[in-house]
C-alpha cells in the first residue's frame, strides 16, 4: 500500500477536475489527481457537442447573450439555480473562459474566409472542431495541461471511500488501481470530489462506465447533504439498437452552419417534434421535445424504450456533413440521411441535482470536502459551467487554506476499508454475477425510477432494492480473484455504491410532490411554484435522514404562474 500526502486531493479526471487541479497550481497549492480511467480520456466531458456562447462574445448581440442565461435558468434548471450565480459565472466564461481557451490554441472551427461558424438563432454555439465532438479535444488540451504543469495523476484508480478526521472532516481517500489491485492512501488538507452527473444507474444512459454514483455514495456515507438529486435530465434522441449505440444522439439542438435541425417523427410517420420550428429559444430542447414524447406514448404512439425515430431526412445532407459528426450514425449503419430516420430511444442523461454546496467556494456541509462539476447539486451541467466550478473550487480553497489542517493517517479507517475491499474480492457466493446485479439494478430504474414516475411505483422500487440489498448483493459470484485488470472486482465494488445513490435518489423523486421540466410524477402533474420552487435538500441524521427546503430567489427571471399542469408549461 502507497501512502501519499498533498494538499489537495482531486477525485476525477473530467473538465472540472482538470481545471480544479490546474488553478490550484498557479496559485502553488499541490494537488493529486486520482482518475478511475484516463485524466481527460474517461467520463462525461469528452461527449461534450459544442461549446454555447455566453454574453457579447463573437458578435454576440445583447438580446442573444440575454437569451443565453435566461436559458441556464429557465430552460436548463427550471428556475432551481442560484440566479446570481448564472450571472457571475456567464461573465467570467465571457471574460476569461474562450479568451484562456483560445490562447491555449483551442481550434474553434471556422469556414472558408476564416470566420467562426455559429449556428443561427436566439441563441448561439461554436464548435471545437467539430460539432458532436467538441469534448476530445477540449480534454486533450487539459489533459496536456495538466502534464504540462506537473501535476501527478493517479489513473486506473478508483476511490472507494473518504477518510475522515476524528472530528469528521475529510482528510483523504482510499483508493485502489483497478490494473495492479495495489492500494493508496491519498491524504490532503481537503478532497475535492469531481465525480460527474451522469451515472449509469439507468438500463438506458449516457454515461460512461466509470460512472456508478460514487461520488453521491461516498459523500453521503462521510454525513454530505444532498440536493435535487430528483432531477433528472433525459434525450430523447439517441440510437435505439444496438444498444451499445445508446449514447448516439441524433442531436436535436440547432445544426452548426445551418438553419436545421433533427426532426423527431412518430410510429405513424407524423412529425411531432423540430427544435427550429417549434421552440426556437430551448436551444438545448431536451425538456421540451421529452414533453412532446410523452404525448406521443400517451397516444400510443411511441415508446421511451423506442417506436418513434428522428433523423435528418429534411437537410441537405451536405449541411450536415460540413461542420457536424452527425451523419455518421447513418453512414456507419449504411444508410444515408436523407433516406429517413432511424429509431431512437429515451436515455437518462445529466442529473441536476447532487452534493449540496455552498456555491462561492464550493464547501460540502462537510468541512474538509469540497465539490466541482455534475456531482453538485447548484446547477445543470455545460462543459464552461463545470470549468467555472474548478476555478471557484480552487479559490474557495485558498481562502480557506489556512484554516485547512494538514492530514494525519487514520489508521482504523484504512484498515477497515482495506478489510471490506478484500471481502469483495473473496466473496464465496454462488448467486448473481456483479454485471447481472447491476443490469437489474438500471431495471429497476428504469421501469419504476424512469421519466414518469408515482408513489406506488417509487416505493415498488425502494422495496426492489432492499431484496437486492439484503438477499443477493451478499451472494454475489466472483469467478476472478486475481487482482490485475480485474473489473469483476471493480463491478462488486460499483454495484454498493449505485444501489445507495439510488435509493437516495428515489427518497429524493417521493420527497418531491410536483412535476418540474423533466421530472414527471404522474400523482402530481403540477409544477408549483408556491410550494416547491425550492431546494429539496436530504439531511444525514443519526437514525437516517430528514428533508428540508430552501426556496430559490428570482432576482433576474420569474416563472410568472403558481401553478400549472406540467405538461403545459414550455419548459
Amino acid at each position: 500500500m502507497q501512502i501519499i500526502t498533498t494538499d489537495v486531493v482531486v477525485v476525477g479526471g473530467g473538465a472540472a477536475g482538470c481545471y480544479a487541479a490546474l488553478e490550484l497550481s498557479r496559485k502553488k497549492i499541490q494537488s493529486v489527481i486520482v482518475c478511475k480511467g484516463l485524466v481527460g480520456k474517461s467520463g462525461a466531458s469528452l461527449f461534450a457537442g459544442n461549446l454555447v456562447i455566453g454574453g457579447g462574445l463573437l458578435g454576440n448581440t445583447p438580446e442573444q447573450a440575454s437569451n443565453t442565461a435566461e436559458f441556464l435558468i429557465r430552460y436548463h434548471n427550471q428556475f432551481l439555480i442560484d440566479q446570481k450565480w448564472a450571472k457571475r459565472c456567464g461573465q467570467w466564461i465571457e471574460n476569461v473562459y474562450y479568451p484562456e481557451l483560445e490562447e491555449a490554441g483551442l481550434y474553434f472551427r471556422r469556414d472558408d474566409d476564416g470566420n467562426v461558424v455559429t449556428n443561427p438563432g436566439k441563441i448561439r454555439s461554436v464548435a471545437a472542431n467539430t460539432q458532436g465532438n467538441s469534448g476530445v479535444p477540449f480534454m486533450d488540451l487539459r489533459r496536456k495541461q495538466v502534464m504540462k504543469a506537473g501535476i501527478r495523476r493517479l489513473e486506473e484508480t478508483s476511490v472507494t471511500s473518504l477518510l475522515r478526521r476524528s472530528d469528521g472532516s475529510v482528510c483523504g481517500v482510499f483508493a485502489v488501481n483497478c490494473m495492479t489491485g495495489e492500494y493508496s492512501v491519498v491524504l490532503g488538507r481537503a478532497v475535492v470530489l469531481a465525480t460527474g452527473y451522469s451515472d449509469r444507474l439507468h438500463m438506458r444512459s449516457t454515461g460512461t462506465r466509470e460512472m456508478s454514483g460514487d461520488g453521491i455514495a461516498m459523500a453521503w456515507r462521510a454525513g454530505a447533504s444532498l440536493v435535487n438529486l430528483e432531477m433528472q435530465w433525459w434525450h430523447t434522441n439517441d440510437v435505439a439498437h444496438p444498444p451499445t449505440w445508446q449514447r448516439i444522439q441524433i442531436y436535436p439542438n440547432p445544426v452548426l452552419g445551418s438553419d436545421h435541425s433533427a426532426r423527431m417523427v412518430n410510429s405513424s410517420g407524423e412529425e411531432f417534434f423540430n427544435q427550429q420550428v417549434d421552440d426556437p429559444m430551448a436551444f438545448a430542447p431536451y425538456t421540451v421535445q421529452l414533453k412532446a414524447l410523452v404525448k406521443q406514448v400517451h397516444a400510443g404512439k411511441a415508446r421511451y424504450d423506442g417506436g418513434y425515430f428522428a433523423g435528418f431526412d429534411h437537410v441537405d445532407s451536405k449541411e450536415i456533413d460540413a461542420y457536424t459528426t452527425y451523419g455518421k450514425p447513418f453512414y456507419q449503419l449504411g444508410r444515408e440521411p436523407k433516406n429517413g430516420p432511424i429509431e431512437t430511444a429515451v436515455t437518462a442523461h445529466y442529473r441536476q441535482g447532487g452534493i449540496l454546496v455552498d456555491n462561492s467556494n464550493m464547501r460540502s456541509s462537510v468541512p474538509g470536502l469540497y465539490v466541482a462539476g455534475g456531482v453538485s447539486g447548484h446547477s445543470n451541467g455545460l462543459i464552461a459551467l463545470v470549468t467555472f466550478d474548478g476555478k471557484t473550487v480552487a479559490d474557495g480553497i485558498a481562502a480557506d487554506l489556512d484554516q485547512l489542517q494538514p492530514a494525519t493517517l487514520p489508521e482504523d479507517q484504512v484498515e477497515a476499508e482495506r478489510l471490506r475491499i478484500e471481502a469483495l474480492l473473496a466473496m464465496p457466493g454462488d448467486g448473481f454475477s456483479p454485471v447481472a446485479v447491476k443490469e437489474q439494478i438500471r431495471r429497476i430504474m428504469w421501469e419504476k425510477v424512469g421519466v414518469e414516475k408515482n408513489l406506488a411505483g417509487l416505493t415498488g422500487a425502494l422495496e426492489d432494492l432492499d431484496r437486492l440489498r439484503t438477499s443477493v448483493l451478499p451472494n454475489m459470484k466472483i469467478k476472478n480473484r486475481t487482482r490485475v485488470a480485474n473489473y469483476e472486482w471493480l463491478d462488486v465494488i460499483d454495484v454498493h455504491n449505485m444501489i445507495d445513490a439510488a435509493e437516495l435518489v428515489i427518497h429524493s423523486s417521493i420527497e418531491r410532490r410536483e412535476s418540474r421540466g423533466p421530472f414527471m410524477r404522474t400523482d402530481f402533474p403540477e409544477t408549483d411554484n408556491e410550494n416547491w420552487l425550492a431546494a429539496n435538500i436530504m439531511v444525514k441524521t443519526d437514525n437516517g435522514f430528514r428533508f428540508e427546503q430552501r426556496p430559490y430567489e428570482l432576482p433576474f427571471y420569474q416563472p410568472g404562474f403558481a401553478r400549472r399542469d406540467n405538461m403545459t408549461v414550455p419548459w
